[in-house]
Formats: C-alpha cells, structure tokens, sequence
C-alpha cells in the first residue's frame, strides 16, 4: 500500500511535469496565449500539490485504518477557559507555558527530523493529558482518537521524548539542597520542627496489571500489586529526593537504610540537621520518629506533646504525595506492563516526571489543588513490625529528648 515516500513521489512527479509544462509554452506564438497557459498550468499544480498534501498517505482510505481529526487539539483546547483546561491538561495556562519554554529548546525537539514532530506545546498536552488520566480514559487509544493522532505507536514515541525533556530539569528542580539553603530552611522552620529540614515517607504507586517476574515481591501489605516510593519534601511540598524501582512488599526503612541519605549521612546534613519520620523508621541522629506506643522515658503528656507536634508537621510529605496523585491521576493505579526490568524503568520514569513537574508548579507558585488531605498516620511502630527497644539511650534518644526540651520552650512564648 502506498504511503508516505509514494506521496513524496507523487509531488515530485507534479513539480517535473509543470517544468516540461512551461519548456512547451515556446510553441505558443502569441504572448498572450503564453501567458494564459502559463496561469492554467500554475492553477493546476497549486491545486494537484493542496489535494497531495491533504492526505497522510497516497490512497484516500486503508483498511483497518482510523479516521482521525486534530481539530480539537489545534483549535479547541487552546481556546477553553482556565478550569476546563486545567482539568484536561491538569496545569493551568500560564504554567503550562513555563513548562514548554523550558523544555522546546532541549535537543529531542531539535533534531534533523524534527520539522516531522507536532509542535511541542501540543506534544506537551498529549503527556500532561496522558499523565492524568486514571482507568479506562488512560489506554492509548482512547488518547490517540481524543487527539487525533495515530494509536500505533505515535502516543508512546510522543510520551518518551517529553519525558526525556523533563528528565533533563531534574538537576535542577529536584536535587537535594546545599548547605546554605538548609540553613535557610532551618530558619523558616525553627518555630515548628527547629532544625528539621524535611519530611520523609513512602507511598505505593499501584499496579493496573500483576508483574511478570516474581510478582510476590510486589505484592504488598495493602493487597496489591505495586512499587513503592520514598520521598523527602520540604516545608513548600517540593520533593527533594526520591528512590523509587523497590516491590510493594519492601518495608520502608529498609529503602532508606539502603539509600545515600542514610549510607552517607555528612554529606547530606550538617551540625544537627535532620528529617521527620514516622515509627517505621529507625531512629537516629539524622531521622528523628515519635515515641512509640510502649516508650516509658519522660512523663506521658511530654511523649504525646512531642509526637503531636512531629505528626502536626510531619504530614506534609502525605500531603505531597496526595498533590500528586491528585493532579496525576495516573499514579493512583499505573497501567504499565510490569514484564521486565525496562518497565520498570519506565514505571519509575513516569513517576520521577510527575515529582519534576509537580516542583515547578511549586516554584512558580500555583495554588495546591483542592483534595481532602489524609489523615495524620498512627505512629504505631508495632503495626509495621519493626520495634527496636534499647536498654540504655542511643545518639538519636538524646537529640529527640533535647529537641522535645526546645519545642517545650518555644511553645510556653
């Protein structure tokens, strides 16, 4: 079946038969006539080469083929008001803009063949759409017809060259802060958590469909397929490390025990730095838990007052993931193929994309999105099976003790 090279032909074929056209106008002897089969033959060929250009393919229909119209993406989506759109592309406008300017320059838009690519803001939206949609709205060929595109493969080489763009920022919106912006964020949070520097927690991102390879190990305590994900966010919400590719069924201090932040403490805090976590971690100089259920060291009101007050601020890495999944809907069940160890790449990819673009939506200040946020987690070490009682105080005992003699002080002002 002809296609595309036949329909290249086809205008090559045109364009040499208005040559030969114009050599024959010699045999006309009045200028007049000359001049008039010249304006026929242009005529013809400018209406030969719109009919040529209209088609994708040489032949007006092949079987098995999808009819398919851009309309919508070209002049409708670019004209819906600010809540129909954000509910749509899951961004409103204007940062939808930051986002394509700080992405239409990056080399996967630029290549040699580039000038064969939709245009990048439409790339963009197919992504954004793509990302938060959930169930049956998210299957690719019910995104290829919304947008008019093909479903044989357009959709996915569309999402991974966006994706590759994102991924390029990375570096630079979400990247662990240097020592002067940890000082800063000590500052602004001295008052709540003094010394805190973030929140850490994991999440499960669930799996539409059971993995190929050993699915037991993605199988988790919640009774689902899934991978799970740990996070560190800052007092704005913005992620500020991720580990991401562990099964469902990894326990969530055994993720940070093995990640850098735990193996290669100095050189991510400094003087008594630390992040807030719930009872599933281990208590140390660097992470900092609430007492647990059957603590007896210090009085019952000073345990509850401390772990009250950690919970009050801790719930921010919750209310990070909970943004997240909001706007991309997506990841409250992600339907890719869990067939081997590239997909799960990809997996972790498609997440890692929603993290970089929910911290430049942070950066450029758009207001969180209206969702009702979870409920603090019981810090209740029990529950996840990981209890570690000592005898005689360690390091991380004692800063918890003086760090629950200093919030004892500020909040008596």
């Amino acid at each position: 079946m002809p296609k595309c090279s036949e329909k290249r032909k086809l205008i090559t074929y045109l364009e040499q038969a208005v040559i030969d056209d114009l050599f024959q106008l010699e045999l006309f002897e009045d200028e007049d006539d000359q001049r008039e089969r010249e304006d026929d033959i242009i005529d013809e060929f400018m209406f030969s080469t719109t009919i040529a250009e209209h088609f994708r393919y040489a032949v007006p229909f092949i079987i098995g083929s999808v009819p398919k119209s851009r309309h919508f993406a070209a002049n409708v989506l670019p004209n819906l008001d600010e809540t129909r759109f954000r509910e749509l592309i899951r961004v409103n406008w204007i940062n939808f803009k930051i986002i394509v300017r700080l992405i239409e320059h990056d080399v996967v838009f630029n290549t040699s063949r580039a000038y064969k690519q939709f245009p990048v803001d439409i790339q963009l939206m197919i992504v954004l759409y793509r990302l938060g949609s959930y169930g049956e709205g998210a299957s690719v060929g019910k995104i290829a017809a919304f947008f008019g595109i093909g479903d044989g493969g357009t959709v996915q080489i569309i999402t991974d060259r966006v994706f590759k763009a994102i991924l390029n920022l990375k570096t630079r919106y979400l990247c662990w802060p240097e020592a002067s912006e940890r000082r800063e964020l000590v500052a602004k949070t001295f008052h709540e958590l003094p010394h805190c520097i973030g929140y850490v927690d994991g999440t499960e991102i669930k799996l539409a469909e059971k993995p190929f390879d050993d699915p037991e190990a993605y199988f988790s305590r919640k009774h689902i397929y899934s991978l799970k994900v740990q996070a560190v966010c800052d007092y704005q919400k913005k992620i500020r490390h991720m580990v991401l590719g562990y099964p469902g069924s990894v326990h969530d201090s055994r993720i940070f025990n093995n990640c850098e932040l735990s193996t290669k403490p100095s050189e991510y805090f400094s003087g008594a730095e630390w992040l807030a976590g719930d009872s599933a971690y281990k208590l140390t100089t660097t992470v900092i838990t609430p007492y647990r259920i059957n603590a007896t060291e210090r009085t019952t009101e000073d345990r509850n007052q401390f772990n009250k007050t950690l919970s009050k601020y801790r719930i921010r890495i919750e209310h990070c993931f909970g943004l997240m999944k909001e706007r991309f809907n997506s990841l409250k069940e992600l339907k890719i193929s869990a067939k081997n160890d590239e997909s799960i790449k990809q997996a972790c990819r498609w997440i890692l994309v929603c993290a970089i673009i929910q911290n430049i939506l942070i950066e450029s200040g758009e207001e969180e999105d209206n969702f009702e946020p979870p409920e603090a987690a019981h810090d209740n070490a029990e529950q996840e099976g990981e209890v570690n009682v000592t005898s005689t105080p360690n390091e991380g005992e004692l800063k918890r003790r003086a760090l629950l003699e200093i919030i004892k002080e500020l909040q008596e002002k």
